[in-house]
């Protein structure tokens, strides 16, 4: 919206604001720059001051000129532009548009994004935005769908060339994501501000690091005051109930709340909104004698915390202090922490060391793994002696994966908890299911010891920062139902002694954690392939011969625009083609499966069945309730169906998604094969008593409905047939019923509908 002698906004709409806390980095390489022209919608009339309600950064009317940078600068006078490792690009380029009071300039960026890196930039020329709470612009896409992310940095950051700080992907603040239509924008400035100096601005950054290529335009850049903002980012803050006899802990990195104020009051806020009583905080080298100041800055905030009713743990860890020659280090870096209390009030002590001494990252735990576990027992030893020469109240935890019980029978992690005090086994997972299975054995071994167990869990986007995989954090889920599900944790080890609680990874990221899931959101198309499911009128007999099916209504899987994989190597519909067919009754959805191909190819079984041929279907079981969500859920199932070899190998029903803990319900599907002349026939029988498995449990839930399914149901589908002729090059071909498939992307399906 222009900018003339008073501010002009659209209505606005509402925004669901989440984020993550990650460091991701800027470039160089400055390329060309793109304007185009905005037909601006209808108007309502706001008068605002600049400089008191908002700092206007750019409104991208300035210059005019054609592929060249002859003005770059901002409304601020600060350049912006572009970076970019070859072969991606970010490109914005000037035209100049006719225009009047109705119409104005905007950005336009055009980037792809293959290998290496893209992005744009504006610097702030030290703006002061300490008055204002939120980052404002307008954006629209090309074609829609476009995503990139935010971040922002200081004017010291900007000097040396620092990682700027990641407030967030934009379709986390929009609730249909990036459309064709302007939508505004408003990012709060508090996901960031303990990390960065308001006062002295240095740059606003958007990254394109998701992959693929588009355009999209950017308008009207603010900080601002707006009421709005900080009642939904208190409204999506984390909160927790507290449990005396079961507290919580909390990985604290990248903040220092001893010299940062404002970090400070944030963090013992959170602390007390979401029932944390204990902080493992992260320290590097500290020396008391060398370094008074810190020191006494350490006892006011050890004071302070400690009024709150929340213990401090010094964290730090390195894994080759796990080697003998190392241990020193990790000494006197404790010895430190000692000395310090030596000279202090209770009140004004450290309570403990949160060791992140992680043996089995070092490359020595491979080529000397027996080596390494002693050294590694051995600098507990050292570090218990240590303490109890200084006969203090100082606990002794360390971080534990969750594999260290099948180690040795459990008798690594026996002689690990008989030198500490308590050990936070990483269980990182997003499902309540697995989170017990693999912190059970744990609980066994510290009742039998007397030690305690924290149950960690993680929160940070691991696929943001390539560290691990969707099922391992609660960033997908959101608080709200990470407590759901962490209160079936409780419920399930409450009775055991040795359950301390939970220990939450990380702050920075748990902060941002979004109220309700906090998923990629993408419009679906407008033409939605549907798919007919007829009801029964007579008995289905799950044998492999379709002759007692009504195929009436069949969907075809045979034209290139089908496949999906390997292009190049399909030969047509006689090489892989399929006719899919679909029924229900009351209680169970039935698929047949006549499918084309001229070598047939399956030996593998179980997670390996995708390396012949088989059938991969997607099932979204509450379509309704996650319509625009891109990404899978655990409602959402992904079925392996293989044919087997039509000899010894049996047909086979296999569940790659969601990873089930207890597979034996899927005893409960039936499934049958027969070969045919042109290849061959799958036919699966899914019960709804297994589609609508409690997504917590996952056993089979009690038939106390008659009916599960009625006339008009709708479920999101995608039905996949793979080929492959060659036992050495799985999967050849891989075929869609959906043609714009994405993997785990449930905005790509079609529909099933039951008639």
């Amino acid at each position: 919206m222009k900018k003339q002698s008073n501010k002009y906004n659209t209505f606005i709409i509402s925004l669901s604001l989440v984020g993550s806390m990650v460091l991701l980095g800027l470039g160089a390489d400055v390329f060309s720059v793109s304007w185009r022209q905005l037909i601006k919608p209808v108007f309502v009339k706001e008068v605002k001051k600049e400089g008191v309600d908002f700092i206007l950064v750019d409104d991208f009317e300035k210059g005019q000129s054609s592929g060249v940078f002859y003005e770059r600068k901002n409304s601020i006078g600060g350049y912006q532009g572009t970076w970019a490792k070859r072969p991606s690009y970010s490109i914005i380029t000037k035209l100049s548009d006719e225009r009047d009071s109705a119409r104005g300039r905007y950005l336009a960026i055009e980037y792809k994004k293959e290998a290496g890196w893209a992005g744009w930039y504006t610097l702030l020329n030290n703006a002061d935005i300490s008055n204002y709470n939120a980052l404002t612009f307008w954006v629209k896409g090309d074609k829609g769908g476009e995503k990139f992310d935010i971040g922002l940095a200081d004017a010291k950051m900007q000097e040396f060339q620092m990682d700027a700080v990641y407030a967030g992907p934009i379709d986390l603040f929009l609730p249909l994501g990036v459309t064709t239509e302007w939508q505004k924008v408003k990012i709060p400035v508090s996901r960031v501000e303990s990390q960065i100096d308001l006062n002295k601005m240095g740059s606003i950054v958007l990254w394109f690091k998701y992959g693929g290529e588009g355009k999209v335009y950017i308008d009207d850049m603010e900080f601002e005051s707006d009421k709005e903002v900080q009642k939904k980012e208190a409204f999506n803050s984390p909160k927790a109930n507290f449990d005396p006899k079961h507290p919580r802990s909390l990985w604290v990195w990248k903040v220092d709340p001893v010299t940062n104020q404002k970090g400070r009051k944030e963090l013992l806020q959170l602390c007390k909104d979401a029932a944390i009583t204990n902080m493992y905080l992260y320290f590097g080298d500290f020396d008391p004698e060398k370094e008074p100041e810190y020191a006494s800055g350490l006892a006011d905030f050890l004071k302070e915390a400690h009024k709150f009713g929340i213990k401090v743990e010094a964290l730090t860890g390195n894994p080759v202090w796990t080697l003998k020659v190392y241990h020193q280090s990790c000494l006197d870096w404790i010895d430190a922490f000692l000395k310090f209390n030596k000279t202090r009030p209770q009140n004004e002590r450290i309570d403990g060391v949160s060791l992140d001494v992680e043996p089995y990252l070092t490359s020595e735990w491979q080529s000397d793994t027996d080596r390494v576990r002693s050294d590694y027992i051995d600098l507990l030893k050292k570090v218990r002696k240590l303490v109890l020469r200084y006969n203090q109240e100082f606990k002794i935890g360390v971080a534990i994966p969750h594999f260290y019980s099948e180690i040795d029978k459990g008798k690594f992690e026996e002689k690990t908890l008989e030198l500490v005090d308590y050990a936070a086994v990483m269980a990182y997972y997003d499902d309540p299911n697995k989170i017990i299975e693999k912190s059970a054995p744990h609980f066994v071994i510290a009742d039998k010891l007397g030690k305690k167990i924290s149950i960690g869990v993680e929160t940070q986007d691991l696929i943001a920062l390539n560290q691990g995989e969707r099922r391992q954090t609660f960033f997908e889920e959101g608080w709200e139902e990470m407590e759901d599900s962490l209160a079936q944790v409780s419920k399930k080890f409450k009775s055991h002694p040795s359950f301390e609680g939970f220990a939450i990874h990380c702050y920075y990221s748990y902060k941002l954690l979004q109220r309700g899931r906090n998923v990629p959101i993408k419009q679906r198309p407008k033409d939605i392939y549907s798919i007919v499911s007829k009801r029964r009128l007579s008995n289905i007999k799950i044998d492999g011969n379709l002759s007692d099916w009504d195929l009436s209504s069949m969907y075809a899987v045979d034209k290139k625009v089908n496949v999906v994989y390997g292009q190049f190597s399909w030969a047509g519909p006689n090489d892989l083609s399929a006719k899919i067919y679909s029924m229900w009754d009351d209680g169970n959805l039935y698929f047949a499966f006549d499918i084309t191909d001229d070598v047939i190819e399956q030996e593998k079984a179980k997670h390996d069945l995708w390396e012949g041929d088989h059938i991969e279907m997607w099932l979204d079981m509450n379509l309704m309730a996650d319509y625009n969500e891109a990404i899978n859920s655990n409602d959402d199932y992904q079925f392996g169906f293989s044919p087997g070899n039509l000899k010894k190998l049996k047909s086979e029903v296999y569940t790659w998604t969601p990873e089930l803990s207890n597979m034996d319900y899927t005893k409960e599907i039936e499934i049958a094969s027969a070969k045919t002349e042109k290849g061959y026939v799958i036919e699966v029988k899914l019960p709804a008593r297994v589609l609508y498995a409690s997504r917590d449990t996952r056993q089979p839930v009690n038939l106390r409905r008659s009916v599960w399914f009625k006339n008009g149901d709708k479920f999101g589908i995608s039905v996949d047939p793979s080929d492959c002729d060659d036992p050495a090059a799985p999967q050849k071909v891989l075929m869609s019923s959906s043609v714009s498939r994405a993997w785990g992307d449930p905005t790509t399906f079609g529909i099933l509908e039951l008639k």
